[in-house]
């Protein structure tokens, strides 16, 4: 179509209609913006949402865009230092010196320096999926999965992940040290739960394009899919929304203004990139990282590649402290990620109890969010080394840990059900995922775990 007759069309086709002064005011005000609404949100980026299942207190934005950017390597002392007066000015209502104050902040995390000093300077930074390939010498060899096993492995690993996702859900956002005040152990759901989902919309948008173009997908391929079909999204995966509105396609889509791309968003979602490519390490890393590009950058996106090797190898091996090992193996020894996951591991050899590695964990990780890829990583590490391969007692420990309970356990829980089959899981915590499980997506609010087996598994063998 022509741009220029299009707008000419639009222009003589306007016919004469003065409106009265009623309708214009009318009009006039439902074009500008809802004060409350913004006052609201900006409120949000500073004091966060409380969580729906857990009750906990969401995270600030703002805190946790200077948080992230420190711990990125960047010199953040001009951003830092307004937040003091941003909360002064939130708790005396001034919106109009706040708006000033956020943007300032924001102003100072783009133009922020690097910090020559800061011990992530000593790992290499990995841009690209070439770059991984060059740092992992060595891949696990790829192993076939027969069509029957991969079946019910499938459809195992799809209601480990609803589990782990519900059960999490419902300690997100604490603390070890609060839990462990008020809880001992964690048999069964508090309660009823909700089965709403927010995290699984992402992996199902990668379903929706790996049916399309199977192992040809592209990262713009998934991004489509973003766009079609998923309405609300936040941190890393927010700004990545925002981007490609505007036509920013990855990877730049992840880096741009982006200061939440070490996050844990792309590591919540590799579990369908390792159901896809069963005993296919290269392939479910390579998956990963597509996916992972559109809102996440170098360690971020390693988080998601990390996921997707657990659950492929989960297909291949009897054991998950064996699938962390290999998934380890194939991990860039020069990133910091690999770093991470090394100290998790040191951690647990040294220690008799999950709850003594968990504190030192805590502790090596203390400067990062609750939310960062780092400290979630760790806890997956020990809840499968002081899991003993066991489901129940493996979901217990990585929801008694907290932080992101529900994204840790439902990527984790994925890799278990693989391995220890659907016979392994106590009915009490099937019941609440048996029937339609809830979420936002456009057009597709309600789905069942046989709805997503049945796709998972068709999407497979049309491009096997």
């Amino acid at each position: 179509m022509n741009a220029n007759e299009y707008l000419l069309n639009a222009l003589k086709n306007s016919r004469l209609s003065i409106p009265a002064k009623e309708d214009a005011d009318t009009m006039w005000n439902n074009l500008v913006p809802c004060q409350e609404k913004e006052e609201e949100q900006l409120q949000r980026q500073w004091l966060g949402v409380r969580l729906p299942s857990s009750g906990a207190d969401g995270l600030s934005g703002i805190g946790g865009a200077v948080a992230s950017m420190k711990s990125m390597g960047y010199i953040v002392e001009e951003a830092e230092s307004l937040m003091e007066s941003g909360l002064e000015a939130l708790e005396k209502k001034d919106w109009r010196k706040l708006r000033v104050i956020t943007s300032e902040i924001h102003r100072y995390l783009r133009e922020a320096k690097e910090d020559p000093r800061h011990k992530c300077r000593k790992f290499k930074r990995i841009e690209t999926w070439e770059e991984y390939c060059g740092a992992v010498t060595e891949w696990t060899p790829r192993q076939p999965v027969a069509e029957e096993e991969y079946i019910r492995k499938t459809r195992a690993g799809w209601y480990g992940q609803m589990i782990g996702g519900i059960a999490g859900s419902q300690l997100e956002g604490y603390h070890y040290n609060e839990i462990a005040t008020n809880l001992s152990e964690f048999k069964n759901y508090f309660q009823q739960p909700s089965v709403y989902n927010d995290d699984i919309t992402y992996e199902i948008a990668f379903l929706e394009a790996y049916k399309k173009r199977g192992r040809a997908i592209t990262s713009k391929d998934i991004a489509h899919e973003w766009l079609s079909w998923i309405p609300l999204a936040m941190s890393a995966e927010g700004i990545a929304m925002r981007n490609l509105k505007q036509g920013i396609y990855p990877p730049e889509s992840g880096r741009q203004g982006n200061y939440y791309c070490e996050w844990i968003g792309a590591q919540m979602r590799g579990a369908i990139c390792g159901m896809l490519a069963p005993g296919d390490s290269f392939e479910a890393a390579r998956l990963a990282w597509l996916d992972g590009q559109i809102s996440h950058a170098n360690n971020g996106i390693i988080g998601e590649v990390f996921s997707a090797l657990l659950v492929s190898c989960a297909y291949t091996e009897q054991n998950i402290r064996e699938a962390l090992k290999k998934t380890t193996g194939m991990l860039p020894k020069n990133s910091e990620y690999y770093s991470v996951i090394k100290i998790a591991m040191d951690i647990c050899i040294s220690c008799k109890d999950w709850r003594a590695a968990w504190k030192m964990c805590l502790e090596e990780l203390k400067e990062y969010s609750w939310v960062h890829a780092y400290p979630n990583a760790a806890a997956e590490v020990v809840a499968i080394w002081f899991g003993n391969n066991d489901f129940e007692q493996t979901l217990e420990i990585i929801c008694l840990e907290g932080h992101d309970a529900d994204c840790t356990a439902a990527q984790l829980m994925t890799a278990a059900a693989i391995i220890t089959g659907t016979e392994s899981i106590d009915p009490k915590w099937i019941a609440p995922v048996s029937g339609e499980l809830d979420t936002y997506l456009y057009g597709r609010k309600k789905f069942t775990i046989e709805e997503l087996t049945e796709e998972t598994i068709a999407a497979y063998m049309k491009f096997l």
